[in-house]
């Protein structure tokens, strides 16, 4: 999935609530992996010991500038 896949309309509240492998969320907010985890760790969720993730609304936010750093 990426942010193409929605077109021409915004996500819906059920698409921002969705968790996305961390791949996903660097592709988004045009960051690695490791700088997320590093610049962002609380909206880093763990998704199985190997993977971690972050909801679309954090990606989102992230790549609009509005979320915080920690």
């Amino acid at each position: 999935m990426s942010i193409d896949d929605f077109g021409e309309r915004p996500p819906s509240w059920i698409e921002l609530e969705s968790t996305k492998p961390l791949s996903v969320a660097a592709k988004i907010t045009s960051l690695s992996p490791d700088t997320l985890r590093r610049e962002y760790p609380k909206y880093v969720v763990q998704l199985s010991s190997r993977r971690d993730g972050m909801q679309l609304k954090h990606a989102l936010a992230i790549a609009n500038g509005t979320a915080r750093r920690s």
